[in-house]
């Protein structure tokens, strides 16, 4: 039986050394914490080839799970946890202590031990400590998902944040409109990747359906231009041609480093601008990359 009630024990660490037969891995946080920590699962199945793996997220974030079907054969099953703030609820202590794991690896949301971590560190690096693995690459891999059909001449928009109106990633509809403009301009046809209750900017074909679909539409599309957000962690598990407006203000200790350098994918192709808030970037400066896109 796990104990989940020790108050010296804020995660639930391997109860046996290795080699495992069988691991629950809990892939914790939102759409782009899931992805970010795709490097530490790919090394732990690197280093323990035998070990069976059920991967495990939380009901919230849900969607975005598809993302690591057929990822590979260790991976046995998959489990959407009941519990996110309050985890584990009783029922996912239920089913932990019905399938004697070797070991469970972190499954509430990451938090970071050390607040000056991106002096140090990169995101993906971190989040890997953070689910008690490691990580010696920066970068993120995933299968492309089934179904995805290159459009040409076709451009996706994502530059509303969670967090709008609130925050400092979103950019206004104002700088999205003129942006649109100038992508239509040149014949390209614009999807937007927004929440439903976020505005729907002119001129673009508005993206519904789950955070997986969107993921695929993105991916069809020639060139992702994105706020901060998990869209640009899942491009960036695909190369895909990208375009990330960053808000220094949004980290905190970015504020002292000046920088987002260290919360960015890694990705060839893509360019990465930063400014205190998105909103002030510069509109001419992004075009002239996006002219050097498309």
């Amino acid at each position: 039986m796990y104990d989940f009630r020790s108050p010296k024990k804020k995660y639930v660490f391997p109860n046996k050394s290795a080699p495992y037969k069988k691991v629950c891995i809990g892939m914790g946080g939102q759409y782009g914490d899931v992805i970010m920590q795709e490097p530490a699962l790919r090394e732990f199945i690197k280093n323990n080839p035998d070990t069976k793996i059920i991967l495990a997220i939380c009901d919230k974030y849900k969607e975005v799970l598809p993302l690591f079907y057929d990822y590979h054969e260790n991976i046995i099953d998959y489990k959407i946890w009941e519990g996110y703030d309050d985890w584990p609820a009783e029922s996912d202590i239920k089913y932990i202590n019905s399938q004697n794991f070797d070991a469970m690896f972190p499954c509430e949301k990451p938090e970071h031990e050390q607040l000056d971590w991106p002096k140090y560190r990169h995101i993906t690096t971190e989040t890997a400590l953070m689910l008690g693995l490691s990580a010696s690459t920066t970068n993120i891999q995933l299968n492309m998902p089934p179904g995805v059909v290159k459009e040409p001449k076709t451009v996706a928009l994502h530059l509303f944040s969670s967090k709008w109106p609130a925050g400092a990633r979103s950019l206004n509809v104002e700088k999205q409109t003129a942006i649109v403009d100038h992508v239509t301009s040149k014949g390209y046809k614009v999807y937007q990747i927004s929440a439903p209750h976020q505005p729907h900017i002119k001129n673009t074909t508005f993206v519904k359906g789950t955070y997986f679909e969107s993921c695929k539409k993105m991916l069809s599309t020639e060139l992702l231009i994105s706020c901060d957000s998990g869209m640009l962690f899942v491009a960036s598990a695909y190369d895909h041609p990208t375009i990330g407006l960053m808000s220094i203000a949004y980290h905190p200790i970015a504020n002292t480093l000046g920088t987002t350098k260290n919360w960015q994918p890694v990705n060839p192709n893509a360019v990465y601008l930063e400014h205190m808030l998105a909103a002030q970037l510069p509109i001419d400066k992004i075009i002239a990359e996006i002219d050097k896109k498309i």
